[in-house]
């Protein structure tokens, strides 16, 4: 069984800077006595050792909106996962292998975060999920902020996805406005601002689109309502609230470890969405 419990303190950035890089004979030394003997002191050294990988990892991934803190800590999960499996009688150092499970391990973290009713996990979904950005500074000319169709299907072929689940993820990623004075493209001197047709919502679309929305709010209510009280808390300050408290922070207020709140908060996620596709007998795609 996998510890899951962890000895840094709260400035994980901080505390990265002081681990030590092992040589290999001593990191070997340590991992088999960690997964021969479960010797915490081991354990330690060695995650003390690899936290600045998580870390550099977890920077890569900020910009996902969640607390850099959070992702360290998956990321040091990644490692504990990697130790459990890394065999040493291969003669490659830990960092090799462990950097996979790190990126793993944050990247099913940021996913489960991402929507309160998860969207979808297959390798293409998630394959485009974290590479469009890259993939678009490749292909797409850099004097334009979006990608026109051929660039759209150029992506979908790359990623084996649809180029409408290109053009959404897109939307959803970007999450920003088109200057409106933005030129269409190079050749011509015509802007946004003349493409645009008037597609206000009429009275009758205005009040179903909030009447949509106050029934999306009632179910989400009665869901959480069939949380235990625990479970609201966490839930309530991690996702409902404008800016997220981390779990260290939770930890402290509930009295519990950070990896405590992380479980009761996977577990009361799942409670949820389930909750929320009885009460309202809709698919996922509803509350996306």
């Amino acid at each position: 069984m996998l510890s899951k419990r962890l000895f840094f303190s709260n400035n994980l950035i901080e505390h990265s800077k002081r681990g030590s890089i092992l040589e290999k004979e001593e990191e070997f030394t340590l991992i088999n006595d960690w997964r021969d003997n479960r010797t915490p002191k081991s354990l330690q050294k060695i995650l003390n050792s690899y936290l600045r990988l998580a870390v550099s990892y977890a920077r890569k991934y900020s910009s996902y909106g969640l607390p850099i803190d959070d992702l360290i800590h998956e990321g040091v999960l990644g490692i504990m996962h990697a130790l459990d499996k890394f065999d040493t009688t291969k003669d490659f150092r830990l960092s090799t292998y462990a950097s996979w499970w790190i990126r793993a391990s944050i990247q099913d973290y940021i996913l489960k975060n991402w929507s309160v009713v998860r969207t979808g996990s297959t390798a293409s979904q998630k394959a485009l999920f974290f590479n469009l950005k890259k993939i678009k500074q490749q292909i797409n000319d850099v004097s334009r902020e979006f990608m026109g169709q051929k660039e759209l299907d150029k992506v979908s072929n790359m990623l084996n996805v649809k180029s409408i689940e290109v053009q959404n993820m897109e939307s959803r990623l970007t999450g920003g406005d088109l200057h409106l004075n933005q030129k269409v493209d190079n050749e011509t001197e015509n802007d946004l601002m003349g493409l645009l047709a008037d597609e206000r919502q009429n009275p009758e679309e205005t009040y179903e689109d909030l009447n949509d929305k106050k029934i999306k709010k009632d179910f989400i209510n009665q869901a959480i309502e069939r949380l235990n009280d625990r479970e609201k808390t966490i839930i309530r300050l991690r996702k409902f609230r404008e800016k997220s408290i981390t779990l260290d922070e939770l930890g402290q207020q509930l009295r519990i470890s950070k990896e405590r709140v992380r479980q009761i908060e996977t577990k009361a996620l799942e409670k949820l969405k389930k909750s929320l596709l009885e009460i309202s007998q809709q698919n996922k795609e509803f509350f996306v």
